[in-house]
């Protein structure tokens, strides 16, 4: 179960699930949950109602007693992008809050002290890490959190847009833009170029999933890459060994990693 079966992100998911599955010999059957919590359990409720095998499940808007009960059920059940302390052996993750840092850290060592951060919607784990890793950065670097600075939207182009709207009407002075996934990340550029804001020459620019469209911009995006390869890789390899079909090592907690393009300016090389 995915919130959404269109765009690179869960589409790149479905694909590499699909194809290491198929190898054990299993099929993948697909519900697409949306973003609410009601339609995330009636997908999940389906795919039950249908005597699947095991659920993988990407939802961060069912309550985590409701996932505890399902997996108590007897189901074998794998958690994707998402941490629930009682089912630390059944989530996959990415350190959010790493990848918020390293983002951060970035900017600031190419000489960004004012740096906006277009997070996701704060009710979802994902986005609180990597809000958390940029004020951790910030903190380390001796800047005070400024949350004049920093804008809510819901990892979507059209709210990333509306985040750099709201910054920019709030007459604040930055130099860089941290969107905690590129989706938001391309809204802000847009917004930045009919504001009359040059990327990188005025404004830098950072995101964060590595989608394959942050290499096709002008200039190329530096982004975040999250390792949805091997997150599949990892949740198959977990379902299966929690069928019974196989034993293997498994990495729960998977590293971001930074990707350096055109997208940010070197301020201390320009002084």
């Amino acid at each position: 179960m995915v919130p959404e079966l269109g765009g690179p992100f869960y589409s790149g998911i479905l694909h590499n699930m699909e194809d290491h599955l198929r190898r054990f010999g299993y099929h993948v059957v697909v519900s697409a949950g949306s973003n609410t919590e009601a339609s995330q359990k009636e997908s999940i409720e389906f795919l039950v109602s249908r005597r699947v095998d095991a659920l993988i499940v990407h939802a961060q808007n069912v309550p985590d007693d409701y996932l505890i009960q399902i997996e108590e059920s007897g189901i074998p059940l794998v958690i994707i992008n998402r941490f629930i302390p009682e089912m630390k052996s059944s989530c996959i993750t990415i350190d959010n809050e790493l990848g918020g840092k390293i983002a951060t850290q970035y900017l600031l060592k190419m000489g960004h002290t004012d740096i906006v951060c277009i997070t996701g919607p704060l009710d979802k784990s994902d986005a609180r890490g990597r809000l958390q890793g940029y004020r951790n950065a910030l903190f380390d670097a001796g800047i005070e959190y400024d949350e004049v600075l920093v804008a809510e939207a819901s990892f979507t182009e059209e709210s990333g847009a509306s985040a750099m709207e709201k910054i920019i009407r709030r007459k604040c002075h930055f130099t860089a833009v941290f969107a905690t996934n590129d989706h938001m990340a391309l809204g802000a550029y847009e917004v930045l170029a009919e504001q009359g804001y040059s990327v990188p020459e005025q404004v830098s620019l950072i995101g964060f999933d590595d989608i394959l469209f942050a290499r096709y911009l002008t200039p190329k995006l530096t982004t975040m890459n999250f390792p949805i390869e091997q997150m599949s890789l990892e949740a198959v390899q977990l379902v299966i060994q929690k069928l019974g079909n196989n034993k293997c090592d498994v990495n729960f907690k998977l590293l971001p990693s930074l990707v350096v393009r055109n997208s940010v300016k070197d301020l201390l090389t320009t002084l």
